[in-house]
């Protein structure tokens, strides 16, 4: 495997206090180019799995690397980023002052403030969002940062339709910079943007080869026909 530009996580083990292991050995491995669709059932370890591949939660055993360099917090290297489920931007703050406190580049700057979606909201407060605009904003503010990896935890639940298409293709936009692994119960979404699947199922990761094989471990029979 080409080490540069490589997001590898293996041999992932993680268990709750007091309840059954949730990570038993799960796997990703994710280079620039690539979105990779993270799916599984509500509670079979998706978010868990993102955070502790950034660095949010320790694993009780992991083996982490990032363009060939072993790491415990993916976060201190600047090379991964992460869109956690909830919101993250101070509500009572203006659009546009988040986006020049939180883009040191001034390049990236004026290509987030001359993006037609931005300009639209740039100057209404954090709170007055729509959910779709919010989310838009958060990812533009992730993805023009330095880093080759994004993660995604549910960026289209609750979304307005013309905003996830929005996303989609802002998400697509930057795919031959960056490497993406998201997860989302819009499953739909998430099939027609990535370019792999895994399923996590019973504390591992499997490759899905051809998503109609999803119908035997994980949608209902009948869903692509």
């Amino acid at each position: 495997m080409n080490q540069h530009h490589v997001l590898y996580a293996d041999s992932i083990q993680f268990t709750y206090p007091n309840r059954p292991p949730l990570l038993t050995g799960a796997h990703l491995c994710c280079t620039i180019g690539q979105i990779i669709g993270l799916l599984g059932r509500n509670g079979s370890g998706k978010s868990t799995l993102l955070k502790i591949v950034y660095g949010e939660i320790k694993a009780h055993h992991s083996h982490i690397k990032i363009n060939g360099r072993l790491v415990n917090k993916a976060y201190l290297t600047n090379q991964v980023r992460y869109l956690p489920q909830h919101a993250f931007l101070p509500s009572h703050e203006r659009v546009n002052r988040m986006i020049k406190l939180l883009t040191p580049s001034t390049d990236f700057r004026e290509a987030i403030l001359t993006d037609i979606r931005i300009q639209s909201f740039q100057n209404k407060r954090i709170f007055q969002l729509s959910g779709g605009e919010l989310r838009y904003l958060e990812l533009c503010l992730l993805l023009y940062q330095p880093g080759d990896f994004v993660l995604l935890d549910e960026p289209f639940t609750g979304l307005e339709p013309l905003y996830i298409q929005h996303i989609s293709e802002l998400i697509s936009s930057f795919q031959d910079r960056k490497g993406f692994v998201i997860t989302d119960h819009n499953y739909r979404q998430v099939l027609d943007l990535c370019t792999d699947i895994l399923l996590l199922q019973h504390g591992t990761c499997k490759t899905i080869l051809d998503k109609r094989s999803l119908e035997f471990h994980y949608l209902p029979e009948g869903t692509f026909d």
